[in-house]
This record gives structure tokens, C-alpha cells and sequence, in this order.
């Protein structure tokens, strides 16, 4: 495993340090526990900590930066580690700081409509607490388990349910507190005044020195997030379409009708129970289906909106665009309609590893990036395995490429890693952006960026980071 190996006595004043600012309950070098934090379902290579740390106030992480500045020690901070990137993987071992502990829901404001978490709280936990108590509201839900961190989803510019209509989780941040890599504390937002979490404006805005970094320039502590009202009226419709083209083509008319809560443009794969053993589409199924959700406070309201999402779809039907309407079993419904929703379409192979690029790429491309993904997944031996959803009324549009693979598999890894390169190289010159590259990926990224732009990178993580302790991923290496 990579990492960097402390010895003694070293590692004893480390970890005696350790103990000291949390308490004995809190930190370990036990192998067994380091080797859980090592790896995930990616095809990054494992990297083993030297220590896992667990504090519970921002005083306890304020040390354990400081901690790691004068012993020159690299740490990553993590919640659950579910990107499936590699992006909580702690690159040159060090000290993992486990962030579960800190895990307060502090303030739901339901005039202004933001709450306020530390950095622990996962979104299971802030929708049970929005359901039991002000079950009017709600917050943008990523498709993912409910241990996922509010905070370490919106730093990624991860995407939930009402990301057609307000953004991706990123725009919805309203302040953070901040310990930066020195163990200097920093809030940004109206909160820089001490009194309201409320709003980025309209002060001088650093929050966008936290977001899209992956961890490598603080570890977020607390953030303000937009919440929003709860609709009373929401159901969803089902679509098939024979062609990738035509889907888009619908797709973008419904977007920009602004009565969609959310679309997926999902492969057939996605909803075959053989998805990863059936080498061909059968000739009787769509290439796509469509899946589209409507919502309103009243009946009335929700009534207007689908009509005017049917009356696209007649439309599209009368150019001669192949659609059916179909409606599945109850339970699939019931199921996609629950937020967050079930993922039956990320079940494993046996052999337990995934990889799931996305790219977020200019709309009216992403019918030629679905087809050239078809191709690269082929080439690859895999089968493919597409998801398009558009955010804020499509001014972006995801394209989520999932692969499944054998991870004790040397073969697959290699494999998979080729054409998760190759569909990097395509996104890019199409005029996409990667979303939460794995760390393999990221210097593959820096080749195609402005060298100016790459330059302020690295001056902008040098000030924040004198030291270079921040580890995650590879972003700044």
C-alpha cells in the first residue's frame, strides 16, 4: 500500500499527541482499522493511514492541524467515504481525521430557510430531523446512502432531487466555518459578522475557495444550506424512446419548460435486472427511458404543469418521434418516488468494486457523449451502463458513466482504469468538466487546463497550505 510509514520514536510521540487532544477512545494504529479506512469500491489503489483520529470539537481538529503542521505530517478529512473516486483515500498516509463525531444538527431557520450542520451530519440524519420537525421543508438529497455528509456532498458540487430547479448542492451553501491547513479558524458568509448564517451576500465571497477542492484546502467544520418548501402534490412519469438523440431533443424542451422538478435519462441497462451480463440491447427495448417528476403545493398548480409536460410530449409524437408511455410495477414507483431513492441500478458484480464518472457537460452535447461512452465501455469489455440529468434548468447537464468490476481482478482494474481515461479525454474535448475525478484522473485534468489557471491553483493552496499537509486526492500535486 502507498503511504507514508512513520517510525519510532516518531510514531509514539505522534500518537501520544494524539491521545492527548481527543482522549484514548478516540485515535488508533490498530491494523485492522487502518485497513478500513485504506480503500473503497474504486479502482484506486488502497493507501493505509498511519493513524485514524476521531475528534469532537473544532478545538480537537484545530490541534490535530497544528499537530500535523510541526511534525510535517500529511491528513485527510473524511465522513463516510462514499465517492467511489478515491477522493477520501488518505494519499500519503499520515493522520485520517474521521469527522462522525461532530455530527450536530445546530440551527433550522424556517423564515429565511437554511440550516446550519457540522461538518459529521449526514443527509439521513438532516431529513429525518426536517421530516419530524419541519416537515414543510426539505433540502437537495443526493442519490446515495443516508450516510453521506451534507457537507462533503455539497463540496463536491454533488446533485439531488430539486437540482433541476435550484442547482447542484454547491450553489445552495450560504456560509462555513473553516479551520484552515495553518489551525487558523474562518467563517465566510454573513456569518463573518457573528450574527445570521443566512446569506453569501454581500460581502467579499470565499466560500468558492472550499467547494470543488475535495478537502485539500480546510476542513469544513459547519455550513449554513439552503432549504426549501416541501411540495404537498408530486408524482412522476414514465417514458420510452427508441433513440439517444430524440430523448435529448425532448429532454431540453421539458427542461426549459420550468415545470420539471427532475428528469433522468437513464440507458436501458438501468433498468435490466441482467444489466451486466446481457452483451447486446434485446432488439424489443428502448435505448432510453425517460423519467420525469412534477410536484406543486397544490393540485391545481401540479394539474397546469402536466399539461404542459403532455402537451410536449403530443408534440414530440406528432414530428414522429417513437415514444410510450408506460407505467411500471407499483413498487418502482413507490421506490423512485421516495427521496432519497433506492440505487438498484449501482448492485455489484460479485467482486464488490464501481467506478461512477460523471460529467457535467454543455446540454446540447450530451447525446454525442452518451454514444462515444457506448463505444469506449465496448472497446473496454464492459457494458454500459449511462444516466443524463440536467441541473438548473439546464444551464448544465450530467452524464454519469457506471462500471462495475471485479477489484481482485488485475485485468479489470486496468481496464477500467483505461477507459475511465479515455472517457475523461473525451468529455474534455467536447467542452466538458470532470465531476469528482478519482485521484488517477486528476493530473489528466491539469494537462488540459489555462497553465495560468493551473499556476493559481498551486499559489492559492501554497498560502493556505504553507506546509502541504492537506492530502486529499491529487488536485494540487
Amino acid at each position: 500500500m502507498l503511504g507514508k510509514k512513520f517510525v519510532e520514536p516518531q510514531h509514539s510521540r505522534i500518537f501520544g499527541s494524539l491521545e492527548k487532544i481527543v482522549g484514548k477512545s478516540f485515535v488508533s494504529d490498530n491494523i485492522e482499522e487502518l485497513y478500513y479506512y485504506s480503500t473503497d469500491p474504486s479502482a484506486e489503489e488502497p493507501v493505509m493511514p498511519e493513524y485514524v483520529v476521531m475528534p469532537g470539537t473544532v478545538g480537537e481538529i484545530q490541534e490535530i492541524v497544528r499537530l500535523a503542521n510541526r511534525e510535517k505530517i500529511p491528513i485527510t478529512p473524511r465522513v463516510a467515504g462514499l465517492t467511489l473516486s478515491g477522493l477520501s483515500l488518505p494519499i500519503g498516509g499520515g493522520i485520517l481525521i474521521d469527522l462522525k463525531r461532530m455530527n450536530k444538527i445546530l440551527e433550522v431557520n424556517p423564515h429565511s430557510m437554511y440550516a446550519v450542520v457540522e461538518c459529521g451530519v449526514t443527509t439521513g440524519q438532516l431529513k429525518t430531523y426536517l421530516d419530524d420537525n419541519y416537515p414543510d421543508l426539505w433540502f437537495t438529497l443526493p442519490h446515495a446512502p443516508p450516510s453521506v455528509g451534507v457537507i462533503s456532498n455539497a463540496i463536491i458540487h454533488g446533485a439531488g432531487q430539486i437540482s433541476l430547479k435550484y442547482g447542484i448542492s454547491s450553489e445552495m451553501i450560504a456560509g462555513l466555518e473553516v479551520v484552515l491547513p495553518t489551525g487558523e479558524l474562518m467563517r465566510t458568509g454573513s456569518i463573518a459578522l457573528g450574527k445570521s448564517w443566512f446569506s453569501k451576500y454581500c460581502l467579499p465571497d470565499f466560500i468558492g475557495l472550499f467547494l470543488g477542492w475535495f478537502g485539500a484546502t480546510g476542513i469544513i467544520t459547519k455550513a449554513s444550506i439552503h432549504l426549501w418548501p416541501r411540495p404537498k402534490v408530486r408524482d412522476m412519469f414514465f417514458y420510452k424512446i427508441d433513440d439517444v438523440d430524440d430523448s435529448v431533443d425532448l429532454l431540453m424542451k421539458l427542461i426549459k419548460s420550468e415545470v420539471c422538478d427532475d428528469i433522468y435519462v437513464n440507458s436501458w441497462t438501468g433498468s435490466s435486472i441482467k444489466r451486466y451480463y446481457t452483451p447486446e440491447k434485446p432488439p424489443d427495448m428502448p435505448e432510453i427511458v425517460l423519467d420525469v417528476f412534477i410536484s406543486g403545493q397544490k393540485l391545481e398548480e401540479f394539474e397546469v404543469k402536466k399539461q404542459i409536460m403532455l402537451g410536449i410530449v403530443e408534440e414530440a409524437l406528432q414530428r414522429g418521434v417513437k415514444i410510450e408511455e408506460f407505467t411500471p410495477p407499483a413498487s418502482v414507483k413507490e421506490n423512485m418516488l421516495r427521496v432519497p431513492q433506492p440505487l438498484p441500478f449501482m448492485d455489484l458484480r460479485i467482486g464488490g468494486g464501481a467506478e461512477y464518472l460523471g460529467v457535467y457537460m454543455p446540454t446540447e452535447v450530451v447525446g454525442e457523449a452518451y454514444k462515444k461512452g457506448i463505444d469506449i465501455a465496448k472497446k473496454h469489455g464492459f457494458q454500459y451502463l449511462h444516466l443524463i440529468r440536467p441541473f438548473r434548468t439546464g444551464h448544465a447537464t450530467g452524464v454519469m458513466y457506471t462500471f462495475p468490476f471485479v477489484k481482485e481482478s488485475p485485468d479489470e482494474v486496468e481496464r477500467v482504469h483505461k477507459a475511465l481515461e479515455e472517457i475523461a479525454d473525451m468529455a474534455i474535448e467536447m467542452g466538458g468538466v470532470l465531476w469528482k475525478p478519482a485521484p488517477s484522473l486528476h493530473k489528466q485534468v491539469l494537462e488540459y487546463a489555462d497553465p495560468e489557471y493551473v499556476n493559481l491553483i498551486k499559489k492559492i493552496k501554497k498560502l493556505l497550505d504553507p506546509n502541504g499537509i492537506m492530502a486529499p486526492g491529487k488536485w494540487v500535486t
